[in-house]
């Protein structure tokens, strides 16, 4: 389950960064390293998880590796149909749609139910970091 789930996730990855890419090359180069930096930490876990499951490092990897592969797939759909302006834009705002979700849907339940003796110094970290992370892809804009 977690590889057919991943293999999807990676899928709608790749169809991202093709229409990003249609549109541009600086948008396409933005959001390629905001992939970069949300699939490092999930491909680790991921591994974690099918080693804690009981398979070899082979075999883990290999599952993972293939899993990867189809952000290809996902590429070079989203290259081949993107040459119409109605395709980038359904296959942004789809993939817009399902990154707002994985947001609010899994990460903001984590950041509303912290316990912590210093609630404020958490509120504090949390907005510094959504605000650094939106500053970021601001320049890249």
């Amino acid at each position: 389950m977690i590889t057919i789930g991943d293999g999807i996730h990676n899928f709608a990855d790749g169809l991202a960064i093709g229409a990003a890419f249609s549109i541009s090359w600086r948008s396409g180069l933005a959001t390629s390293l905001a992939m970069l930096c949300h699939e490092l930490p999930h491909e680790l876990g991921d591994f974690a998880i099918l080693l804690h499951c009981g398979l070899s490092v082979k075999r883990a990897l290999l599952l993972n590796v293939a899993s990867s592969l189809t952000s290809f797939i996902g590429l070079y759909i989203a290259l081949s149909v993107s040459t119409e302006t109605v395709a980038k834009e359904w296959i942004s705002a789809v993939t817009a749609g399902l990154f707002l979700y994985v947001g609010l849907a899994d990460i903001l339940p984590s950041l509303v139910h912290v316990d912590s003796k210093r609630p404020w110094l958490i509120f504090l970290l949390q907005n510094l970091g959504l605000l650094s992370g939106w500053g970021i892809l601001l320049l890249f804009l």
